[in-house]
């Protein structure tokens, strides 16, 4: 896929599915801001790896929760990208998860909730409408999902209510920018071996135990929703939008 001339922001893309994202729009010749709250040394490798392939990006830094983060976010890609509608890919990828901590229906804390909710929910939703007027006429919109916002998980229950909230994001979305030829779709992950997950593959037999599970025989790697993701952005794809695209080697099937 040509991705020359077009510019790219992917959210929490410093790390894991993110940047795995970012380095192949890197590679299809976008240009890319690879935005990232915690992982400076993180985000700024990749920057450095996607030049040394030949591409353009920059790292900028923000907390997407908040609308001074996601404001000073798009500053810096203005800046970067240039005078008036200036975007053409808008990937919302970052997102929290548990990190160890008990986020179940019994027991998990409101701070959790909150947070997951700040990030999760409210960052997309504020981020994408920052980004409508930015956007170029046939632009696309790409939401990161999970699995989890369609199948239960009492062990989890407000992460998984933040990823059924994208998919309703995802819906609303396509509906505002369609007359635009913008398209707004999601992919759902199932489970990828990523940081993200840490804590789970940390249990023993967790990572067998979910293999099993998945008719395709294994996790994800980032790579597998990279492609997934690079699947909606090219001319083809042009009549495809409002869609919850699950990548989980048939976890649902």
């Amino acid at each position: 896929m040509d991705l020359g001339g077009k510019t790219a922001l992917v959210t929490g893309a410093s790390r894991g599915i993110g940047a795995a994202i970012a380095r192949r729009l890197g590679a299809a010749g976008a240009h890319v801001a690879v935005n990232y709250s915690g992982s400076r040394d993180a985000a700024e490798a990749l920057v450095a790896e996607i030049g040394s392939a030949g591409g353009r990006a920059f790292a900028v830094r923000a907390d997407v929760s908040t609308l001074a983060g996601i404001e000073a976010m798009f500053s810096a890609c203005d800046a970067a990208f240039g005078e008036g509608p200036n975007l053409d890919i808008l990937i919302n990828n970052a997102g929290v998860g548990r990190g160890g901590r008990d986020a179940s229906l019994k027991a998990g804390s409101e701070d959790l909730f909150d947070e997951m909710f700040a990030v999760n929910v409210k960052g997309p939703h504020f981020v994408t409408q920052a980004a409508l007027p930015r956007l170029r006429d046939g632009g696309r919109i790409v939401n990161i999902g999970s699995m989890s916002g369609k199948i239960g998980q009492p062990f989890a229950s407000g992460y998984a209510m933040t990823k059924r909230a994208i998919q309703s994001l995802t819906f609303s979305t396509a509906l505002a920018v369609a007359k635009r030829g913008i398209t707004c779709n999601c992919i759902a992950p199932g489970a990828v071996a990523t940081d993200f997950i840490a804590g789970l593959r940390a249990q023993e037999g967790w990572d067998e135990a979910t293999a099993k599970h998945t008719p395709m025989g294994r996790l994800g790697e980032p790579e597998d929703i990279a492609g997934a993701v690079m699947m909606l952005l090219g001319e083809d794809a042009r009549w495809v939008t409002g869609q919850i695209i699950e990548a989980s080697g048939g976890l649902a099937l």
